[in-house]
C-alpha cells in the first residue's frame, strides 16, 4: 500500500471488555486485558488557520497515566475511492497494538482526504509529471502536527514525548513533519517511505523526490530509523538507498535497517507483517534513544479452533492466517461445503462480519450458504 494549534477532541465511546479475548458479535472493537482500543475524532485547526477533522483510533494501556505517544499514519493507494471510502485507522491496528504493548498511547491517524478525515488527499491535484512532492510534505506536516497537538490534550497522552511512525507515503509524511523539529518529538520511524512509485522500477519526478528528502534531512535534529524490505515492490533496495543518501547528505541523524523479504510484497511490512518481524530493530532504536522498548502487556494467543467444515488445504491455511493476524477488526465466515471468507481492517466488528460473509458467499458452491464463524478472536455466538 502505497501521509500548532487549538484543538478539542470528541471521543466516541465503545464497549470495553475486562478480559481477553472477548468480543460479542455486536461489539464495535476487539479488546484485550490491560489495553483500551477506541475511535477518536480530532477536531483541529491547522497551522494555515483552516479547521479540519482527522479520523483516528487510539490503542493504549488502560489507566490514567500520561503515556508517550506513538502517532502512526498510513500509506496511500492514490485511488481516491479506496483511500476515502475503504481505508480507515484500523488498517494500522497491528502496528498500534505493538506500540501499545510496549507502553505507548498509539494513535493511528488518517491524514486529510483519507478515511473519514476532512479535506483532500495530498495527491489530489498532482500528476506523475508534477507530483508536488514538496507541497505534499507541507500538507502532511500540517496534518500530523495538528493531530499530535490534539492528542496531547488527552489525559492519557504525554505532552512532551512522542514518536512519529509512518509507512510508504506516511513514512514520507513523518520525515517531512520531523524536519521542523517539533517540540517533544523524540524519534521518527519510516517504514518503506516514499512517494511517486510507478512500477517498482520508476518514480514520478525522482529528482524532485530526492530534493525533498535532502531538504528534510538538512537541519533535522530528530533521529530516524528507516526500514525497507528486500522485496518491496514499490521502492526497490536501490531506490531506498537513494532516498536515504539524499536525506543523510547533511549528516542527519538516521539509521537504515534492511529487512528480509516478506511475503509477496515487503512494502506492506508495517501494517501486515507480525510485529515480531520488525520490532527487533525498532525496539533497539527506541532503547538507544531513551524511549520505552520493553513489552509491558502480552497479548494472548488465539484460542480459536478451526471450523470442522474446512475440508481443503486452502481453507485451513486461510484460517491459520486468521488466527495469527492482529489486523482488527476481522471476521471469518464458513460454509457447510468448505467454502470460506475472511475480512480484515474493518472499522467495526459488524462491518468485518458483513464483509467476511460476502466474501464467503461469492465463492461457495451454491448448495449451502455461509455463516459467520468468528468475529475478532471469539467464536460467533459463543
Amino acid at each position: 500500500m502505497k501521509s500548532p494549534i487549538v484543538t478539542f477532541t470528541t471521543l466516541i465511546v465503545t464497549l470495553l471488555f475486562l478480559s481477553a479475548p472477548a468480543l460479542s458479535e455486536r461489539s464495535s472493537q476487539q479488546q484485550f486485558a490491560g489495553l483500551v482500543r477506541e475511535p477518536l475524532r480530532l477536531q483541529v485547526t491547522l497551522s494555515n488557520g483552516q479547521p479540519a477533522m482527522l479520523d483516528a483510533f487510539v490503542t493504549r494501556p488502560a489507566g490514567k497515566t500520561a503515556l508517550p505517544v506513538a502517532l502512526i499514519t498510513q500509506g496511500s493507494t492514490g485511488n481516491a475511492k479506496f483511500d476515502r471510502g475503504v481505508m480507515n485507522p484500523n488498517y494500522l491496528s497491528s502496528t498500534a497494538l505493538a506500540f501499545a504493548q510496549h507502553g505507548y498511547a498509539a494513535v493511528a491517524v488518517m491524514r486529510e482526504g483519507y478515511g473519514d478525515s476532512s479535506g483532500e488527499a495530498e495527491y489530489t491535484h498532482g500528476t506523475c509529471a508534477q507530483p508536488r512532492h514538496t507541497l505534499a510534505g507541507q500538507q502532511d506536516t500540517r496534518d500530523l502536527l495538528a493531530a499530535l497537538a490534539g492528542v496531547r490534550k488527552q489525559p492519557w497522552a504525554s505532552a512532551d514525548t512522542a514518536v512519529l511512525v509512518g509507512m510508504s507515503a506516511g513514512g514520507f509524511a513523518v520525515l517531512a513533519a520531523g524536519a521542523v523539529n517539533p517540540p517533544g518529538v523524540k524519534a521518527l520511524i519510516n517504514f518503506a517511505g516514499g512517494r511517486g512509485a510507478i512500477d517498482g522500477k520508476r518514480l514520478c519526478d525522482k529528482p524532485g523526490l530526492l530534493a525533498a528528502f535532502s531538504a528534510y534531512g538538512n537541519g533535522v535534529n530528530v533521529p530516524s530509523l528507516w526500514l525497507y524490505a528486500a522485496n518491496d515492490s514499490d521502492f526497490s533496495p536501490t531506490m531506498a538507498q537513494d532516498f536515504y543518501t539524499a536525506y543523510t547528505a547533511h549528516r542527519a541523524p538516521a539509521r537504515f535497517s534492511a529487512l528480509p523479504a516478506f511475503g509477496n510484497n515487503g512494502h506492506v511490512v508495517m501494517d501486515t507483517a507480525p510485529s515480531a518481524f520488525w520490532w527487533p530493530p525498532v525496539g533497539a532504536f527506541l532503547k538507544e534513544n531513551g524511549l520505552p522498548y520493553r513489552e509491558q502487556i502480552a497479548l494472548p494467543d488465539s484460542p480459536l479452533t478451526a471450523p470442522t467444515q474446512l475440508n481443503n488445504a486452502g481453507g485451513k491455511q486461510a484460517f491459520a492466517a486468521y488466527q495469527r493476524a492482529r489486523r482488527y477488526e476481522k471476521a471469518f465466515a464458513v460454509g457447510e461445503d468448505g467454502s470460506w471468507g475472511a475480512a480484515y481492517w474493518a472499522r467495526t466488528a459488524d462491518a468485518a462480519a458483513a464483509k467476511a460473509l460476502s466474501n464467503c458467499n461469492q465463492h461457495h458452491a451454491g448448495h449451502v450458504g455461509c455463516r459467520i464463524y468468528a468475529v475478532g478472536d471469539a467464536i460467533a455466538g459463543a
